[in-house]
């Protein structure tokens, strides 16, 4: 088996290639660790397709409110019954709400096609324009809001025990089994049925009904295999590796060897099967929202229990068709777990649909452990540092050693080397050139074309840990270090021979940090989001192929959270999507720190309830509902309350009743300091904000972000609740 030693940054999936805050980090995209900067203007809809909603809710979501049509939305811990009477009756209602529309489009804009239609997770249609525009559309009968459709991109090691998997897998009788018969839908770029780590375990068998969609790329293991895609040609076939990336991380087989380090890999559900919905075939780099949504829905039709979406685009401030889409989907019963994004550092940059208020979205953390090559140079004590390499042309392929020289000397200064100079400069060198501003490429081609043999890339200022980088189209090789070791380099006066071995060590990593591309909340309704973090950063998993490669993204942190929720429901079968984020969120803990300096990394904004605990969630003493609370904009001065409630649940079986403590911090003020329940009891706590900020006499200002938790210790164990207001000084 071919040894694929190129690392790429799988930046989770964003709507944009690469969008820069604050400093040059790379965004959500599974292509690439890009330092483009670009604007952060939503460049993401497609005036070709569109959407038009009707008002009736889709069947997941409704609530019997319509006279003569019984209610569809199931009851908790229970999935949508989508053969019941109900259901059947409810989705006539819906199909001919459809069909009149259709006829109406036919006679008064033939020239509009319908190319998807959704009843189950969303009430309306998809449709090309040709010519059309969204005000024609929406003229026809029963059309409430219309939209064009966006545009999204795609954004194991012993990462499992970051996440304390064990005590779960002992609890379902040994980790092969863990999560076995939980069906996890992928919506993603297919997944490699082929891959020795996505092989069904010893007697696994797909489930009555299955295998569904193209059984050419089927297994007992992944047992769907459906096609998302405008292009009628495309196949459900893996192609790119992607989404065979975040199945390994789901479900790959316990005790799988790969090629590099002694360590067995394992996903966090082993035993659970798996659904191929393939949104991006082929080399399709992005996705149309129409699409995505109509593989929610199928996957949902399918009766899958969880979903995993390691994708994103801008997010919207009003109605966002995935939102909407996916929210339903755990109206359904499906847990859904989301991408937050990497577009960080900085505020609102979480994307869509990891935005939608009822999913889990999941910031990134380090590993414990990595696999790197190393530079050899007398200015470092110990005489080498920890070196990452690139993809495509850019990768070292064999011992490099030289005379390094720096782009800033040859550049009047500048140490980015986004610009070209003159002549050869660096004829023979290797280029020392700093993080930033442009993509890898440019930089190593920029340097290339001065003369330069190698490239040596330093992170950027207090950042320490280099990263895989994206560096296809390069000219000459590249590697990565940290930024102490750059600035070394760049102060060294003596013997500046360097040498670069191309065999790569396991090398240990600082665990549990905050990613430096992780994406920051708010959303733009002032949601807190993300909901908890889990790793995401030099995940080592299965590619297209039968290989195996580090990737790092928030798309490398969802599915471990994805596979927690598997795991979770093989041991509480009767659990609601509700109940499984209560679990999760609130037996979070606080991340290690943060990659980047002066980040606050235990803000909510930035890692939502914290780190996932699976042994904790398996028995949490306590649950919340809702398990997060958004007050939205508060007003420095005036008469309003700002208050919300939340239900406190002891969800054991036990007859001794716990006594629940609860406090909270100087923003807010709780209806109860304790509240003592049997099992399966519950209490409604009131909140009310009590910190309003200082008025700023009617003056304009930034607005205020005010976060924390709402603390609840009692001797069974402890659970927390974020919260967030945003204060607005604009009013």
């Amino acid at each position: 088996m071919k040894l694929v030693r190129k690392f790429r940054n799988l930046l989770g999936i964003s709507l944009t290639l690469l969008l820069l805050f604050a400093a040059a980090i790379p965004t959500q995209g599974i292509v690439k660790n890009d330092d483009r900067q670009l604007s952060t203007v939503d460049q993401s809809t497609d005036p070709e397709y569109a959407f038009v909603q009707f008002g009736d809710a889709p069947i997941a979501s409704y609530d019997g409110n319509i006279k003569g049509y019984e209610s569809t939305k199931p009851a908790k811990g229970e999935k949508v019954k989508l053969n019941s009477p109900a259901a059947n009756k409810y989705g006539k209602r819906l199909e001919s709400q459809r069909e009149n529309y259709k006829k109406w489009l036919a006679k008064q804009l033939p020239q509009v096609e319908v190319v998807t239609e959704y009843a189950v997770t969303y009430n309306g249609i998809g449709l090309k324009l040709n010519g059309a525009t969204l005000e024609e559309i929406s003229r026809g009968p029963g059309v409430v809001n219309k939209g064009y459709s966006a545009t999204y991109h795609k954004a194991m090691s012993t990462s499992t025990g970051l996440i304390n998997a064990a005590p779960v897998w002992t609890a379902l009788g040994g980790q092969a089994n863990a999560g076995a018969g939980i069906k996890v839908g992928v919506i993603d770029s297919g997944i490699d049925f082929k891959h020795p780590f996505l092989q069904p375990n010893d007697g696994m068998q797909a489930p009555e009904g299955f295998p569904k969609g193209d059984t050419r790329f089927t297994s007992e293991k992944v047992i769907v295999a459906k096609v998302f895609h405008q292009e009628p040609w495309q196949t459900a076939e893996a192609v790119e590796s992607h989404g065979t990336h975040v199945s390994g991380t789901i479900a790959g087989k316990s005790g799988t060897m790969p090629p590099l380090g002694n360590k067995p890999l394992s996903g966090v559900a082993p035993g659970a099967y798996l659904g191929n919905y393939n949104v991006f075939p082929g080399q399709v780099e992005d996705a149309k929202s129409l699409f995505i949504a109509k593989a929610v829905e199928e996957a949902v039709k399918d009766g899958m229990d969880v979903l995993n979406l390691s994708l994103g685009g801008t997010p919207h401030k009003g109605a966002d068709l995935l939102d909407m889409t996916v929210n339903a989907a755990v109206d359904a019963g499906v847990v859904v777990a989301i991408s937050a994004g990497n577009e960080g550092p900085g505020n609102y940059t979480v994307g869509s649909p990891g935005t939608a208020e009822k999913v889990i979205t999941v910031a990134a953390t380090t590993n414990s452990r990595s696999f790197a090559m190393f530079l050899d140079s007398e200015a470092f004590d110990g005489g080498k540092t920890v070196a990452t390499t690139g993809s495509g042309g850019g990768t070292v392929t064999e011992k490099i050693k030289g005379e390094y020289a720096l782009w800033s000397d040859v550049a009047g200064g500048d140490k980015l080397a986004c610009t070209p100079v003159s002549g050869t400069p660096l004829e023979g060198k290797l280029a020392v050139i700093q993080r930033g501003a442009c993509t890898f490429t440019e930089k190593i081609n920029n340097a290339a074309a001065a003369g330069a043999e190698a490239v040596i890339i330093y992170q950027l200022d207090g950042v320490d840990e280099p990263i895989p980088m994206s560096s296809d189209g390069a000219s000459i090789p590249a590697v990565m270090i940290g930024n102490s070791a750059g600035q070394t380099l760049v102060h060294w006066t003596g013997d500046r021979t360097v040498t670069v071995d191309p065999n790569l060590s396991e090398v240990a990593a600082v665990p549990n940090l905050l990613a430096n591309f992780s994406s920051w909340g708010p959303t733009p309704n002032y949601t807190l989001k993300p909901d908890v973090a889990a790793p995401g950063v030099n995940i080592y998993s299965s590619v297209v192929g039968g290989d195996y490669e580090l990737y790092q993204g928030t798309s490398m942190a969802s599915p471990h959270v994805a596979g927690a929720a598997a795991t979770l429901l093989a041991v509480h079968p009767d659990w609601s999507p509700a109940e499984v984020k209560a679990a999760l969120m609130g037996t979070a803990h606080d991340v290690a720190g943060s990659v980047l300096p002066d980040t606050d990394e235990k803000d909510p904004l930035k890692v939502g309830a914290g780190l996932i605990d699976l042994g904790r969630a398996m028995n949490t003493p306590a649950m919340a509902f809702p398990s997060s609370l958004s007050f939205g904009l508060v007003r420095p001065v005036g008469n309003q309350t700002y208050q919300m409630s939340f239900t406190l649940e002891n969800p054991t079986n036990e007859e001794d009743a716990i006594t629940y403590n609860l406090s909270a911090d100087e923003n807010l003020e709780l209806s109860a300091d304790s509240v003592t329940l049997a099992g399966n009891q519950s209490a409604q706590i009131t909140v009310n904000v009590v910190n309003r900020g200082v008025a700023s006499g009617g003056q304009q200002g930034t607005p205020e972000f005010k976060s924390g938790y709402i603390n609840v210790t009692s001797s069974a164990g402890d659970i927390r609740i974020p919260y967030l207001y945003v204060i607005d000084y604009n009013r």
